[in-house]
């Protein structure tokens, strides 16, 4: 009995949880399924697999230069629009973001290119001239 419960266990982890688990992939392969691709500028990338046993989910970070960011961006993920800035006075903020600046796709566009229904992207501004981005690739 002790026996068919290790060898349960061995399966669940070969098949559950180190199959299926987050794990490190090309950024190739995770711009293939966002319809982009790297900017040129991109320094620190790292992409993850964080797909399920039936959705496709992946995630990349990079860091890259904050000037011009809205066009590279743009450039780079074709799919994905700039969140609209609302300013009051002095004080700008992007609706719906919780970061410096934020990029996405409606559900509803077209996927010209790439395989994901939903693509975002997230930008937080580091010191000097810098933006740390963190992207979203997904099916619902």
């Amino acid at each position: 009995m002790v026996v068919v419960a290790a060898a349960a266990g061995l399966v669940r982890y070969v098949l559950v949880d180190a199959l299926l688990a987050p794990h490190a992939t090309s950024c190739s392969e995770v711009m293939d399924f966002a319809g982009a691709r790297m900017p040129q500028q991109a320094t620190g990338k790292k992409c993850v697999d964080e797909g399920g046993w039936l959705d496709r989910v992946y995630s990349a970070e990079f860091t890259m230069p904050r000037e011009d960011l809205v066009a590279t961006i743009q450039e780079a993920f074709p799919r994905v629009r700039h969140h609209v800035t609302e300013c009051s006075g002095n004080t700008c903020s992007v609706a719906g973001c919780e970061w410096d600046t934020c990029f996405s796709n409606s559900h509803e566009d077209s996927k010209p290119s790439g395989k994901a229904a939903i693509v975002q992207l997230e930008v937080r501004y580091q010191h000097g001239n810098s933006a740390r981005v963190q992207l979203k690739a997904f099916n619902v």
